[in-house]
């Protein structure tokens, strides 16, 4: 039988980004049918939480909404724990005889049932619902959002496995047999039409490294949390990964990788960020940019991703007017395969003053806009 609690139950996780389906709120019904009458609210919720998480970074949210709209009251938790102190062992009374108490259910088992525990008056359209859905997170304007939130971090991770799925399926079709009748018949005009030679549907797939410098200055580290998210998402989609965070210095983050899980990953990262001074600090690109031309393992086939607003707040120009973080950009360059940088700024504020977007094209590299988390995952994708 549905019940209307479940109901909100589901509603509350799909809201919250945990995918519910219909079977799993029928499950979960036919767990509440069977454990409603038992008097152990924990085990309820430890059989209702193996039907609807999949995921194990899902458990705080699902115990949020559980512990929410299962609540017992005070009054009632008190009332329950007096009347099993009353009728804690009736065999302990020598004025009972066990013939009266056999096969028979105690009044405090019988109020104590979880069914009894709860409120009789609930009513399901008082609940408040979030209704910000992953999908709308996607498309929403990057510039909107640009504030600490779970949600945003937690679907960067997701972003993430996403993108690790699309990357290994694109490599996977490099051994599909699937006929490319295009180039086929192009390759086969030289023998007058006739398919002799087959070509195979193929992508072109490059062995490079990528390497991602992240910006983590005050006007950037709102975003860079998220963009580290993504890249531990899908690091192992990758060939070779190399991953360094800068405000006035560079920082080797590389290592920090290849923790099992992401808090630890996380963790240490900023443990290596507070011992560095490295919080909410004011970027300088010219310094960080040569400490990074030194470190990195820059080569013919190396990719470099930037993420930075492009604002050299600290830049000095030459008497040519040249920028000078643009000049060791420049050598970056050169130094590698081609060198993207993803800037969260809208296009219309590139051009003001203080941004350095031109200096940084003119040095040979590609400027894309951040629209929203959306378009920033298909960039990813596609490195």
């Amino acid at each position: 039988m549905i019940n209307k609690r479940i109901v909100a139950l589901s509603t509350k996780l799909r809201d919250n980004g945990v995918p519910v389906s219909i079977r799993s709120t029928q499950t979960a019904c036919d767990v509440w049918d069977i454990m409603k009458d038992q008097n152990d609210l924990k085990q309820l919720q430890s059989a209702l939480q193996s039907v609807y998480i999949k995921d194990h970074h899902d458990n705080y949210k699902f115990i949020e909404a559980f512990e929410s709209l299962f609540n017992i009251p005070d009054d009632k938790k008190q009332l329950d724990k007096t009347s099993s102190q009353d009728y804690r062992n009736p065999m302990e009374d020598e004025h009972i005889l066990p013939e009266d108490i056999m096969n028979q259910t105690s009044q405090a088992e019988a109020d104590t049932v979880i069914e009894k525990m709860l409120p009789q008056d609930f009513d399901i359209d008082e609940i408040e619902y979030n209704r910000i859905h992953e999908k709308d997170l996607l498309k929403a304007d990057i510039s909107h959002i640009n504030t600490f939130d779970e949600r945003i971090i937690d679907l960067c991770r997701k972003l993430g496995d996403r993108i690790a799925n699309q990357r290994n399926h694109r490599k996977k079709r490099q051994h599909s047999n699937n006929i490319d009748m295009a180039k086929t018949i192009r390759k086969n005009l030289k023998n007058g039409g006739k398919l002799i030679n087959l070509e195979t549907e193929k992508p072109n797939i490059h062995k490079n490294k990528h390497i991602f410098l992240s910006d983590v200055s005050g006007s950037c580290d709102w975003i860079s949390n998220w963009f580290f998210s993504i890249i531990y998402g899908c690091q192992k989609s990758f060939d070779k990964i190399y991953s360094y965070e800068f405000d006035s210095n560079v920082l080797d983050t590389t290592d920090s990788l290849n923790s099992e899980t992401y808090n630890e990953t996380y963790e240490s990262i900023m443990n290596q960020r507070i011992k560095r001074g490295m919080l909410h600090g004011q970027s300088n690109m010219t310094k960080s940019f040569r400490q990074f031309r030194n470190m990195a393992p820059l080569n013919h086939r190396s990719i470099v991703i930037l993420l930075s607003d492009c604002r050299d707040w600290r830049g000095k120009r030459d008497e040519d007017g040249v920028l000078e973080s643009a000049k060791v950009l420049k050598e970056i360059v050169q130094k590698s395969s081609k060198v993207l940088i993803f800037n969260p700024e809208k296009k219309i504020r590139w051009n003001t003053p203080t941004s350095c977007v031109k200096d940084y094209e003119d040095a040979g590299a590609q400027v894309y806009e951040i629209e929203n988390l959306d378009n920033l995952s298909r960039m990813i994708v596609n490195l």
